[in-house]
């Protein structure tokens, strides 16, 4: 490990005092302020409009970045913020369709502004942009920021995005969870973490991502293959998690974040501080920690032994950015210690089928809580660096250099080795990325970007051979181009990839083989997009991405211990082919409808997966289920629809339906471990300002529920599976925040309530579903305290 514990720990619990203290420190670095008394009672308010034609535009984000504070606009347009002090702010508003667009405000008092915002008909952007009507992708995509985004901190990454429609999470136990994507997960689903792309060992369906959500202001989820712009592998989709921007005017600011929750007692704590020099106005800064704390989590009925999280996690990044030229470093280390499930390690094979028989775990009855994590249990340290430079080249368009360098060290501890302090398992992962773009002027009606992109990585172990060493190095080159005239857009894509696989394993414990795989192919995409009017936006893309088989599964060989399963890997396999088609209807902008509507049909050659055998296998190290990577032909069709009905400025509903029909052509048969179909409604009400003196303002209340029917689209006969697919269930859930005023200070305070009538129940998706029932009852408070040492 790069640092201790004790050392992370103190680093972080610095960074929080360093929070506390920053006030003193800003006053003896910066000059008084020439008044020394404040007013922090003023209020912007205005409307969000088409600049054209002037209509309200319903739903619109407006940020202030120097408060990091944001609203969004009601039923007829309008915005408001209330208890700003006196200053100069910017206002930032974004809204699907639209520029983003940003309106500086001066206040010496309160004041009225409405902003105009231009259609994005007329301008195109890069293509990370989220857009909606005429965006740059014609692909299936959707953000979660402002109260949306804060109303899931404290949850892990993927259970984070569980609100998007289609996509759901794999999980193993309570502690562990990883994004699934249109029934598509792991080594098929790409990560950007800060514009670097993720690379530990993802291939294990128990391999959470090593990334802090409290880094995030705002996370995308594009849906489909999209292997032309970020490479091979992104068969499934994409996960893009961005912090905000650094800050660009004098000051510091930052923010506290305080959580809690029932059931496994869950402690949590995260703060960021930032700012930029007055002297020195490109430059700017920012430090982030995180530390997260949970024992055992409960049941209905039982507790769940040796279910309990440690995590702390750091980042710190500096900028200089200029007008022509800018520069970016970034670091971040993310380390956690998970619990597994002790009843899904057993001794034997008689007991593992008498467990799963049995239904709960063995000591259920005396299982109590507790913050101890002991044997099973995985410990992870990832470490990131990354290095960005811009040049704006003039007439010519943007140049952009990304390098990241990673270390994934994983190590996994068996029940079975208590007499020793030193795991079962440990895999070391360097990878070093590098990214050229180039994006050029637009030209004409056309706009575009060119691409080069590398990939070196090198993975060891030790204490067992599961894996192997190898070397791995890739290329890719790509091209977008766009074009666009009124109503209609039209999208081109072409991407080549390379891959060299070296590997080294002992053949028989003694005689080592070198063998060296190739493997290469073409993404392509084609799309457009066409607004009809009357609110209304028809998107129709064929796209196509491709995939490698991993190391694991290839070589795997044994007892993946955190998995608790006995996997097999074939060195025989070929590469997975995909062909994504989508056609999507948008209705947006409408004052009381709006929606979103994505059919897709995904065809995978030679589509890899872990096919459950038979019998179990019986070690060394006790009992497990058996499983072997093999490939066949398969199709993934589905559905997602979201919708929001207002039915008065205060009243909302939200419906969120994913459907998804899976099979393996070569069985003909339905296909193993995809995601049930998934119905989640939830009606909210806003109360807005309650109290005199604005003291409690944007306040809200959401009661909703989540309907998962029973998967019954799984492979004839047992012997596909060790037990039957649990059965349908309905959980409630309730939301519920509200903003205070404390003289100057601005506290948002927030409870999320998840299964709230303790409903018993089991996820298909969750490999310990043999064992046990899911978590019962949880609730979870949030505080979040906004910070800016700028004011008096």
């Amino acid at each position: 490990m790069l640092l201790t514990k004790q050392l992370r720990k103190n680093i972080l619990l610095a960074l929080v005092l360093l929070s506390t203290q920053a006030p003193q420190l800003q006053a003896q670095s910066l000059p008084a302020p020439a008044d020394a008394v404040q007013d922090c009672g003023l209020t912007v308010s205005g409307k969000v409009l088409d600049h054209d034609t002037r209509e309200a535009l319903v739903g619109a984000t407006v940020y202030i970045p120097e408060l990091d504070r944001a609203t969004v606009s009601d039923a007829y347009g309008n915005y408001h913020f209330h208890q700003l002090c006196q200053g100069a702010y910017t206002l930032r508003v974004t809204y699907v369709g639209y520029d983003r667009e940003e309106f500086p405000v001066k206040l010496s008092g309160s004041t009225s502004k409405n902003l105009a915002l231009h259609s994005d008909a007329q301008t195109l952007h890069t293509v990370e942009v989220t857009g909606a009507h005429l965006k740059e992708q014609a692909q299936s995509q959707q953000t979660l920021e402002g109260r949306e985004l804060e109303q899931t901190r404290g949850l892990a990454l993927a259970e984070t995005l569980k609100g998007i429609a289609g996509v759901t999470t794999l999980q193993t136990g309570p502690t562990i969870s990883k994004p699934v994507i249109h029934g598509l997960h792991s080594n098929r689903v790409l990560l950007l973490n800060n514009g670097v792309r993720q690379e530990g060992q993802q291939w294990g369906s128990e391999h959470a991502p090593e990334i802090d959500p409290f880094v995030a202001s705002e996370m995308r989820v594009i849906k489909g293959a999209a292997g032309v712009r970020y490479g091979a592998d992104a068969i499934g989709g994409v996960v893009i998690v961005e912090p905000k921007p650094l800050r660009s005017v004098p000051g510091i600011s930052g923010d506290l974040h305080l959580l809690g929750s029932t059931n496994n007692r869950q402690l949590a704590t995260s703060a960021m501080l930032e700012g930029n020099f007055e002297k020195v106005p490109p430059l700017s800064w920012r430090l982030q920690g995180t530390l997260r704390k949970a024992g055992n989590a409960r049941t209905p009925d039982y507790y769940l032994e040796n279910t309990g999280l440690e995590e702390q996690n750091f980042s710190a990044a500096l900028g200089y950015r200029k007008e022509k030229y800018g520069v970016e470093l970034f670091f971040s280390q993310f380390n956690t210690k998970l619990g597994i499930l002790k009843e899904s390690h057993i001794g034997n094979v008689t007991d593992l089928l008498y467990a799963i028989e049995r239904g709960r775990p063995s000591n259920a009855d005396n299982a109590a809580f507790t913050y101890d994590i002991g044997r099973p249990y995985q410990d992870v340290q990832h470490n990131l660096l990354k290095a960005k430079g811009y040049w704006e080249l003039g007439e010519a368009g943007k140049l952009e250099f990304v390098y990241g360098w990673q270390r994934n060290v994983r190590e996994e501890y068996d029940v079975r080795r208590r007499s020793s302090s030193l795991p079962s398992l440990q895999l070391t992962l360097n990878t070093h990325t590098t990214e050229v773009v180039f994006q050029h002027k637009p030209l004409g009606r056309f706009s575009g970007s060119v691409g080069l992109n590398t990939i070196y990585q090198h993975n060891t172990y030790q204490y067992s051979d599961f894996l192997p060493y190898f070397t791995g190095t890739t290329f890719g080159a790509f091209a977008i181009e766009r074009w666009q005239k009124g109503k209609l857009q039209l999208e081109a894509g072409l991407r080549y990839d390379y891959k060299h696989l070296l590997v080294k394993r002992l053949e028989n414990n003694r005689d080592l083989q070198k063998p060296e795989f190739d493997f290469n192919n073409v993404s392509g995409t084609l799309g457009a997009m066409y607004d009809v009017g009357y609110h209304l936006t028809f998107g129709l893309s064929a796209t196509s991405a491709w995939r490698a088989p991993g190391a694991n599964e290839l070589f795997s060989n044994g007892v993946h211990h955190s998995a608790a399963t006995f996997e097999v890997g074939d060195p025989t396999l070929e590469s997975e082919q995909a062909y994504n088609f989508e056609l999507s209807a948008d209705y947006y902008n409408n004052a009381r409808l709006n929606g979103k509507l994505s059919l897709y049909h995904n065809y995978i050659h030679n589509f890899v997966y872990l096919a459950p055998q038979p019998e179990p296998v019986l070690t060394i190290r006790g009992a497990f289920p058996a499983f072997k990577y093999t490939q066949a032909n398969a199709t993934l069709t589905g559905a997602d629809l979201s919708l929001d009905y207002t039915f008065t400025p205060k009243l909302k509903l939200e419906s969120k339906t994913s459907l998804l029909y899976a099979r393996n052509l070569d069985t003909d048969d339905d296909l193993i471990y995809m995601p049930a179909n998934r119905f989640d409604n939830s009606l909210s009400y806003e109360f807005g300002q309650l109290g005199g003196g604005n003291s409690f303002y944007d306040t809200y209340i959401s009661v909703g529920g989540v309907y998962v029917a029973e998967q019954e689209r799984i492979p004839g006969g047992l012997e596909q599976d060790f037990a039957p697919a649990p059965g349908a269930y309905f959980l409630v859930n309730a939301e519920a925040g509200t903003t205070l005023q404390l003289g100057k200070q601005t506290i948002e305070v927030g409870i999320t309530g998840k299964n709230l009538l303790n409903t018993v129940y089991r996820e298909y998706l969750n490999k310990l579903r043999y064992y046990a029932d899911e978590p019962g009852r949880m609730l979870m408070f949030r505080i979040r305290v906004p910070l800016d040492f700028t004011k008096s």
